[in-house]
């Protein structure tokens, strides 16, 4: 499993590849990650909460690079002008060919932690907008 997250304390990105639970630290300012790591998250990386900020709603979505899907649909837009529209057709094959081969990425609505390669991401939920904004109007 791969875990991805900012630091609480000093807001440096931070990234571990996890095959067994150890408790990791920031590489920046040392303070602990999983401080709020559940017993059943230490013994099979079982997602009940996140491990980062305790957060009991965790969402599933592609694992694909936002800048690069707009990037790829703005040059579509462009070329349709000379195109005639043919450019948008093949920018929908293509990304109807990514999405079918991106995998999934389990994400935290508090704190955007990102969890990969683990099987519990399968089973959470899709996004939801309204748990999504409850929780962007949490923070100060």
């Amino acid at each position: 499993m791969e875990f991805s997250s900012f630091c609480p304390h000093c807001h440096s990105f931070q990234e571990f590849s996890l095959e067994v639970f150890s408790m990791k630290s920031c590489g920046s300012c040392h303070a602990d990650i999983f401080v709020n790591a559940t017993d059943a998250f230490k013994e099979s990386f079982h997602f009940n909460q996140c491990p980062h900020c305790s957060s009991a709603h965790l969402y599933r979505q592609k694992d694909f690079n936002r800048k690069l899907g707009i990037s790829l649909m703005a040059i579509g837009i462009i070329l349709s002008f000379f195109t005639y529209g043919i450019s948008l057709l093949l920018v929908t094959v293509i990304d109807w060919w990514l999405y079918k081969r991106v995998g999934d990425v389990g994400c935290c609505y508090r704190c955007q932690s990102q969890f990969r390669l683990s099987p519990e991401v399968e089973a959470l939920p899709s996004f939801d907008l309204e748990l999504y904004d409850y929780y962007q109007n949490l923070r100060p």
